[in-house]
């Protein structure tokens, strides 16, 4: 009974760690594209700037999971990434347009500690649930959670005006930062699950990516950051643009990690059920729609409405793809499996970054959804034909 209690406890405080970690990156994923266009950034250069950070995420996710696995620890890697990007983010409030080149080398930096610390934590989560057993979807739906939570706070925290400059978002420094530490000091009472015997690596095992349903695989993450890097970085600029309360910003994506955590939190039974293939197939059938409803420049009703997708496009693909990659990946690389989804999806977030950046920049921000849009539905043909042929 008390291993139970204890084992429970540990799993609680996993999630806390999702929760506190999302939370930081609400925060700055809802608010900070629109606090760089401010600072007097252009359509180009945030396309640019998010190309700098996805070019940063070819090698960094490789370098803190493979020192992960070969130290056989996640704790220390976590803590410092958290302190560390905590301590980096402030700097951003010192630059503008003006200072672009120093930008993207501090926007580097910053993501260098920041972004790798999802599929970390991944790992490490999924190294207490190989041991304790448990479910991974009910552990990540309080990372889901601590994303919506800072944004329902920013409806009555941020300015009911859409024509603000910068500075009005001053708090998006104080909560990133803060939660960052918080996270960094959650993660200092986790157990690390080291492993006293290093087994011998067999890099031959890694052959197993060549197998065509893994190639098709991680077609479907290079797809999906192509279409979501811009997504991501132009969406709350695209609100802005249409009049949308500083405030009122967050509110699209309440709802869309709401249906997210609905979706994470049934994932398990789901993916049993129906398989993580159908989990792919179905949330870019969802981000094709998702898309071409915000090229026909919707209302703010059906906006909100349309964000319910999210349940799909995120809520359904990441489980999912937690699956196949810890599936096919030997344990031993269980860290470097998780990550190699990031290197892969970064190459697609270049791309995806600098395209949509010259979309929106030349044709506005109807023609990017609709092509991003067309590029969902032609992988939604291709990955549905390919997954038929090729079994996992």
């Amino acid at each position: 009974m008390t291993s139970i209690k204890n084992n429970n406890q540990v799993s609680w405080n996993f999630a806390a760690l999702q929760f506190f970690s999302f939370a930081a990156l609400s925060l700055f994923g809802t608010y900070g594209m629109v606090y760089f266009q401010r600072r007097g950034l252009s359509k180009i250069q945030i396309g640019i700037l998010n190309s700098v950070v996805s070019a940063v995420s070819i090698f960094s996710p490789m370098i803190w999971g493979i020192t992960s696995d070969w130290l056989r620890k996640r704790k220390p890697l976590v803590v410092v990434m958290h302190l560390v990007s905590a301590l980096l983010f402030p700097l951003f409030w010192f630059l503008d347009s003006r200072s672009f080149i120093l930008l993207c080398s501090i926007r580097a930096i910053f993501s260098f500690f920041f972004r790798t610390s999802v599929p970390l934590i991944d790992a490490w989560t999924l190294d207490h649930l190989s041991r304790e057993g448990g479910d991974y979807g009910k552990i990540r739906s309080w990372g889901s959670i601590g994303y919506m939570i800072p944004l329902v706070a920013s409806i009555f925290i941020f300015s009911s005006s859409s024509e603000g400059q910068a500075e009005v978002l001053l708090p998006m420094f104080f909560g990133v930062s803060l939660f960052r530490i918080i996270s960094a000091i959650q993660a200092i009472f986790l157990p690390d699950y080291s492993i006293e015997k290093r087994e011998e690596i067999n890099w031959k095992a890694l052959n197993i990516y060549l197998h065509p349903f893994a190639l098709v695989f991680f077609f479907s993450v290079f797809i999906r950051t192509f279409i979501f890097a811009p997504y991501f970085a132009f969406f709350n600029i695209y609100l802005d643009q249409l009049g949308v309360a500083d405030n009122m910003k967050g509110l699209p994506w309440i709802f869309a990690v709401g249906a997210e955590v609905v979706m994470i939190a049934f994932s398990g039974s789901l993916i049993r059920r129906f398989g993580a293939v159908s989990g792919i197939i179905s949330a870019f059938i969802a981000m094709s729609i998702r898309l071409f409803v915000l090229s026909a420049t919707p209302s703010w009703e059906m906006i909100l409405f349309v964000q319910l997708l999210h349940g799909f496009t995120f809520g359904a693909y990441h489980p999912a793809s937690i699956q196949i990659i810890n599936k096919i990946t030997p344990d031993f690389f269980r860290a470097t499996g998780q990550t190699l989804v990031s290197v892969v999806g970064a190459s697609g977030g270049i791309l995806g970054s600098l395209a949509g950046a010259v979309w929106a920049e030349t044709n506005g921000y109807t023609i990017l959804f609709r092509n991003l849009g067309l590029c969902a539905l032609i992988a939604t043909i291709l990955m549905s034909i390919s997954f038929s042929v090729w079994k996992e």
